[in-house]
């Protein structure tokens, strides 16, 4: 034993002597540090933990902008649906688009994720539809102006916005909105086109792929981080009630009375306009929404000479959300320009809504709505 630690000291005491030997053992002894250090970043990174767990879920399911999560499934667009995108919230593209009864059938009405309805002038209804599926559309309109509410909605998604135009009020909230891309037909004609067989202002088209290209040209990000809706799986079919009176809406006149009929089969509601079945005149099929929100706010007379009018978007109301054929009711809530607009039931949780289209519907308080 005394042997082994003389040798072990003399060996001791020639590497103190050898500077070689101890620079050699330094770069060895930092080298084997450096991979022990990349080894866990690259684990890390991967998904997969010390303990050989996949973690990457646990990581991205606390990213609430990226994915609206239903169970442990994931991504989801905006409008919860899976999708085999990799990055689930796709940039929103909002576009304005009339109801005047006469011309209707609309163009991919059907094929938005989002839409709102309200009334703009003379009782007529007017639409924002929101579009964030990825799918290719080969015509969307018609086209029409802006209202500031309108503008106020379309800055929860940011992305872009399509108008032609607008009223004075619209124009200028647009002016200062740092929230979204505005794209006014006005100054970005080339993202749209003109229906030479429709008279104008009835006759002002755009599809998907301009709007991709306006995304592109513009520099606006192609992901999405707007505050997604929470989500819920469908009522199992047994659950859903048999008989279910139609959701009816009442606007103002007859040619905008809005009926929507529940269908247990598909657990989704069909839309009805005017008395007669409101279709997409892309594919000429009734359209159809998973959930309906009602949303009753204060609306009044804006101005007198052009009848223009004011609907309170920013505050809170009462609200009744439909889904699995039934009425949930509650409150809506939107604290201040910029947030997502949030509906709430009695016991002041989120309400969860079902994968697929939404219909916002936005009532002015005096008028009825019967289910």
């Amino acid at each position: 034993m005394a042997n082994f630690q003389d040798k072990l000291k003399d060996l001791l005491w020639s590497f103190k002597k050898n500077k070689k030997a101890q620079i050699i053992t330094a770069v060895l002894v930092v080298l084997v540090l450096a991979l022990v250090l990349l080894y866990l970043i690259l684990q890390y990174s991967s998904g997969t933990g010390t303990d050989g767990v996949d973690n990457t879920n646990d990581r991205n399911n606390g990213n609430a902008n990226n994915e609206a999560q239903v169970g442990e499934t994931s991504p989801r667009r905006i409008d919860g649906v899976e999708t085999n995108v990799t990055t689930s919230n796709l940039q929103p593209v909002a576009i304005v688009i009339e109801n005047l009864s006469s011309i209707r059938p609309q163009a991919a009405l059907g094929k938005a994720n989002l839409v709102y309805e309200t009334l703009a002038e003379g009782g007529i209804t007017r639409f924002l539809a929101v579009y964030a599926g990825g799918e290719d559309i080969e015509r969307i309109g018609p086209v029409r102006s802006a209202r500031h509410y309108f503008v106020d909605w379309a800055e929860e998604y940011g992305g872009i916005f399509a108008h032609i135009g607008g009223s004075p009020q619209a124009l200028g909230i647009l002016g200062t909105s740092d929230y979204m891309t505005d794209l006014n037909q006005f100054g970005y004609s080339q993202y749209y086109y003109r229906d030479d067989n429709i008279g104008a202002p009835h006759n002002l088209f755009t599809t998907s792929e301009l709007m991709s290209f306006a995304l592109r040209d513009l520099e606006v990000e192609s992901n999405g981080d707007y505050d997604p809706f929470l989500f819920k799986d469908d009522a199992e079919k047994q659950d859903r009630p048999e008989e279910v009176n139609n959701v009816v809406i009442d606007f103002s006149s007859t040619d905008y009375l809005v009926e929507w009929e529940y269908d247990r089969d598909t657990n989704s509601y069909l839309r009805w306009n005017g008395g007669e079945e409101h279709v997409d005149a892309n594919t000429s099929e009734q359209i159809r929404t998973k959930n309906i929100a009602v949303q009753y706010a204060e609306t009044s007379l804006l101005e007198a000479d052009s009848g223009r009018i004011d609907v309170v978007t920013i505050g809170e109301g009462e609200a009744i959300v439909f889904q699995d054929g039934v009425a949930v009711e509650g409150r809506w809530e939107k604290v201040e320009r910029g947030d997502r607009t949030k509906f709430y039931d009695t016991d002041g949780e989120e309400i969860k809504f079902n994968a697929g289209t939404t219909w916002i519907e936005v009532v002015p308080n005096d008028r009825e709505v019967t289910y």
